[in-house]
Order: structure tokens, then C-alpha cells, then sequence
């Protein structure tokens, strides 16, 4: 069962910082670590949140949504976006979160 996005804010992503993610993205699951959350100033319905994400250089994954798993979000899928790529850093991979704020 996947993890709604929608239950997911910037807040939850920056308790996991440093925590590993599982891509399956062929015969071996591709580990991504998360890096860095930047939150925006929030806007009242609007908010805005940046994901960065560390992997191995190969391979790259493709600009396209990706099911990531995590120990504690569960599985939910996302669209993730190479933004460098180098042999010895690894890949960086960003996500952005922009959408109206869910109503209680």
C-alpha cells in the first residue's frame, strides 16, 4: 500500500534526513540518502518544499516518477530530477513540493 503524498510536509521529510530511501530501478535497488530539505516561507494554503537526494553515479535514474521506500514513510511514489551527476560526488537528485496546503 502506498503512503499518500498529502500526508507528507517538509516537516516529516527533515526527521529523515540522512536516512536511507530504496529505488527499484532494475535487478538492484538503487539506494538514494536524503541530503537536504529547504522550506520556503510558507503562504498561508500554499506550501513550498525542496527535497535533495545523494546516490551512487550509475546508475543515473531517469527524470520520471520513482516509487521510493523508507523504513518509517513506507512507499510512495515521486518524480525525481538528476540535477549533477559526477564519478567521485554520486548523483543529486532534487524533488519539489509546491501545492495547496490540504484543508483539516
Amino acid at each position: 500500500m502506498l503512503t499518500s503524498l498529502d500526508k507528507l510536509n517538509g516537516q516529516a521529510f527533515r526527521r529523515q534526513l540522512h536516512t536511507e530511501f530504496r529505488v527499484n530501478a532494475g535487478a538492484q535497488p538503487v539506494v538514494l540518502e536524503l541530503v537536504e530539505v529547504q522550506e520556503r516561507e510558507e503562504r498561508g494554503d500554499v506550501e513550498f518544499f525542496c527535497l535533495h537526494f545523494r546516490g551512487p553515479y550509475r546508475p543515473l535514474l531517469a527524470q520520471q516518477i520513482h516509487r521510493l521506500e523508507h523504513d518509517k514513510l513506507g512507499a510512495f511514489e515521486i518524480f525525481l530530477t538528476p540535477i549533477s551527476a559526477e564519478p567521485q560526488a554520486g548523483a543529486v537528485y532534487e524533488v519539489i513540493f509546491h501545492r495547496f496546503r490540504q484543508q483539516p
